[in-house]
Formats: C-alpha cells, sequence, structure tokens
C-alpha cells in the first residue's frame, strides 16, 4: 500500500485535508516595512482577526509568519465552534462562586458569536452551519455527570441542551459504543482552510501587509514602542501583539515558559458512498466524547462522502504512518463495520495550552497577547483577536475574565517532554 500502511489509500497525503480548498501559497514573501504602527508576529485566527479590526480603525499593520500564511493550527484543527472548556461550568462554580462561572462562560458565548458574526460580516464562505453538537458518555457515570452539568448551564445561562439516551443514540451515530450524550442544538461547524483564507483575504483588503517566510527572532523595548527583529532586517514598531499559541518560541521567552504546545492528530477517509456516511453519522452533527482525551468526529464539510476523525492529543510520533494505523483502530472500536477503511489525508498540528488549561489573553511588558486555548482556537482566537485590537485602538470592550497572568513553572522553559505523561495522567478518569 502507499507508505506501507493498510490504513493509508494510495492517494494519501500528510497535509491538512483543508488545504484543498485551501491551498496555501508560496507567495506573501513581501518586504517588511521600516517602520509599522502594529506588528503581529503569527498569521493565524488571532492575528489576522486583530490585525483587520486594527487596519480598519486607522492603523499600518504588518503581519510576520514564519512559514506561509496560516501553516500553523489555525488551518490545521477539526473546525468545531463551540462554548465550552475543560474546566466544567459545575467546576468553576464550586472552585470559584457562582459569579465566575457565569462571567467565564459569558465570554465562550461572545467568543461563539463573534465567529458568526465574521463569518457573515465578511461574507467568507467556509461552509458554517450551526449544525448542534453531540457530547458523548464514555460510560453511564459520566452521562448522569453531563446531564447535571448542562442542567446547571440551562438554569444558569439560559443555554439549552436535550440529553440523549443510549437507547436513542443511534438516531444520531451509528455505534453502540457510547452510552448516550447531550446534544447541544445551535452549537456549529466549519471548514478551517476556508475561514482562514477568508480573514486573510478580508486583512489584504483593509490593508494589512503579509509578509510570509518571514520569522521573528526576538525584540527589544525602547521608549517609544519596540525594535523587532526579523530575517535580515529591523522592523520599529508602535505596538507589539504576539499570537503564535502552540507555535512560538524564544522569540519571546516569558510567553515561551507559559504557553505548552502539543500535538493533535486529524485523518480524513477516502471517499465513502453519501448513503454509506449518513448511515453512520445520521445526525450530521459535530460529534465528539466528553473525554479529556476526546475522540471527536463529523462529516466533511463540503464534501458528503468523507468523515474526519481525530484523536490520540498529546501523543508524539513523527511517523504519520504510525498515527494514521492507531487511528484506524479508534474508529473502528467506535464502528466495527468500518473495518479495512482507509485515510486520504492524515496530518497533525501543535495545540497550545497553559498549566492550569484555562485560556489568556493580556499584555506583558508591553506586549499583547493571546493563546493557550485549550481545544477552543476557532472561537476563543476570533474573539481575543477583537479584544487585542480593541485594547490596542482604546476602544471599549477589551476586557477579559481571562486577562490573567498565566501560570509558569520554574523548571519550565520550552521542552514540553512531559505533556504526553501528564496527559495520561488527568485522561485517568475517562476509564
Amino acid at each position: 500500500m502507499a507508505f506501507g500502511s493498510a490504513a493509508l489509500s494510495n492517494e494519501a497525503s500528510f497535509n491538512p485535508y483543508w488545504w484543498r480548498a485551501a491551498p496555501h501559497e508560496d507567495g506573501s514573501r513581501n518586504i517588511p516595512p521600516k517602520r509599522t504602527d502594529v506588528a503581529i508576529v503569527g498569521s493565524g485566527i488571532t492575528g489576522l482577526t486583530a490585525a483587520i479590526d486594527l487596519a480598519r480603525g486607522g492603523r499600518q499593520v504588518t503581519v510576520f509568519e514564519a512559514k506561509e500564511p496560516g501553516h500553523g493550527a489555525s488551518t490545521r484543527n477539526a473546525g468545531y465552534v463551540g462554548r465550552t472548556l475543560k474546566h466544567s461550568f459545575g467546576e468553576i462554580m464550586e472552585t470559584e462562586g457562582l459569579d465566575k462561572a457565569k462571567a467565564t462562560y459569558g465570554e465562550l458565548m461572545e467568543a461563539f458569536l463573534a465567529v458568526k458574526d465574521v463569518v457573515e460580516r465578511e461574507n467568507i464562505q467556509c461552509h458554517y452551519k450551526q449544525q448542534g453538537r453531540l457530547l458523548l458518555a464514555t460510560s453511564p457515570q459520566m452521562y448522569d455527570d453531563m446531564a447535571r452539568e448542562f442542567a446547571l448551564r440551562e438554569q444558569h445561562l439560559g443555554e439549552p441542551f436535550q440529553t440523549v439516551s443510549r437507547a436513542e443514540q443511534r438516531d444520531e451515530i451509528a455505534t453502540d459504543h457510547y452510552f448516550g450524550g447531550v446534544r447541544i442544538p445551535d452549537h456549529a461547524g466549519l471548514h478551517p482552510g476556508l475561514y482562514h483564507q477568508g480573514l486573510l483575504d478580508a486583512a489584504r483588503a483593509a490593508g494589512v501587509t503579509i509578509c510570509g517566510f518571514m520569522p521573528v527572532h526576538g525584540f527589544r523595548r525602547q521608549e517609544q514602542g519596540f525594535t523587532v527583529f526579523v530575517r535580515g532586517a529591523k522592523v520599529e514598531a508602535r505596538d507589539l501583539v504576539f499570537a503564535t499559541n502552540g507555535y512560538g518560541g524564544r522569540e519571546f521567552p516569558w510567553l515561551q515558559r507559559r504557553i505548552m504546545p502539543f500535538h493533535a492528530y486529524q485523518a480524513v477517509t477516502a471517499p465513502m458512498s453519501e448513503n454509506r456516511i449518513r448511515a453512520l453519522l445520521p445526525g450530521d452533527r459535530t460529534f465528539i466524547d466528553w473525554n479529556f482525551n476526546v475522540d471527536w468526529m463529523r462529516i466533511a464539510p463540503g464534501d458528503n462522502t468523507r468523515m474526519t476523525f481525530g484523536g490520540l492529543t498529546g501523543e508524539v510520533d513523527a511517523d504519520l504512518r504510525i498515527m494514521a494505523e492507531r487511528l484506524q483502530q479508534r474508529l473502528v472500536r467506535i464502528f466495527p463495520d468500518m473495518e479495512g477503511i482507509q485515510f486520504d489525508h492524515v496530518w497533525t498540528g501543535k495545540c497550545g495550552g497553559t498549566f492550569d488549561i484555562t485560556p489568556r489573553i493580556g499584555r506583558h511588558d508591553g506586549v499583547h497577547y493571546g493563546g493557550g486555548y485549550c481545544f477552543a482556537g476557532v472561537p476563543m482566537g476570533t474573539l481575543f483577536g477583537q479584544k487585542i485590537a480593541r485594547r490596542i485602538l482604546g476602544q471599549e470592550g477589551w476586557e477579559s475574565v481571562f486577562d490573567t497572568e498565566p501560570p509558569a513553572k520554574f523548571w519550565y522553559r520550552g521542552n514540553a517532554w512531559f505533556v504526553p505523561h501528564a496527559l495520561k495522567w488527568m485522561s485517568r478518569n475517562d476509564r
């Protein structure tokens, strides 16, 4: 078989499936200006959303990207648009109080709505669809816990949900692997490659200079701003934004010590008949289990003959052939009659997490940043980009419940070797 793996088709690629509809350009090799009002490091969702609003607010904006624009997680993620964190509403309410829980999940709603607003305002054709999400339980106890959690959200936030018993779940997903779940009717999905392409087009139309293949090596704080050191040049900037999430490094050591990169893996099946895929996922939701270390699946947006499937978060294996085989095993465990299914695309990307598994936005020594999204990058990256722009422009609405300094560990300097072990330890309750 191709690449020596029975999990891979003869047409298999290790590039993200999303790049088919939104090919990555080799251009954007613009020469940076000597001076700019705002320098943004990172051309993903956060950086581009901030750049668009800043440029429309009258600022000269330059975006620096180490590789081609959108090389990172913004075009490698699952395309899920929801409003949930690893810390549940009930957990925050119990540990920090009801007001903190409502403020936190209220901002998640703001992020959820921000994506829809951007898609509509910029007319981005990215298959955005409020198709609903089905959260799946892997044990009866988990099902009970989910029902209690979402009852709290309905009570205090007014967010509707429906429980789906194990007897009813085959109306949504053709498997007995799970023990029912919770359906959130308004959660959404999109095509992340096309969403990013729409943001990139909007940024350019607003006058943003995109400098691809222009890595930032560091910066120096000046009395009136910053000197940013890029490949072969220095750029003077009044304001500086880091929007690198899991792709940041030694160019900003303070942030590197606080956001840990880790890998997530995803695959897209070879084409099936539309009848077969509709029989497997009749609910046509975004599906994800409620484990700490999740599996997720959906019908590929824009192609009703393929399924996207992801999991194995935090694992580290450079050989994607091996990861394809492991993903295949996990998929067949859920759908036994998919034995022998092959993948046309298998890829990985870097997520970013904080030590307390909570996203962060803020400013340190004058440098603006947002990241540590912990699996909520599409909505939180969109909102954080908007809030960073508002803060720089002096507009209202920049404040955030997530604007607290992310914790650091004295022994961590950027080598996140421990993440796979930590994820396994934190996933102990999944079993």
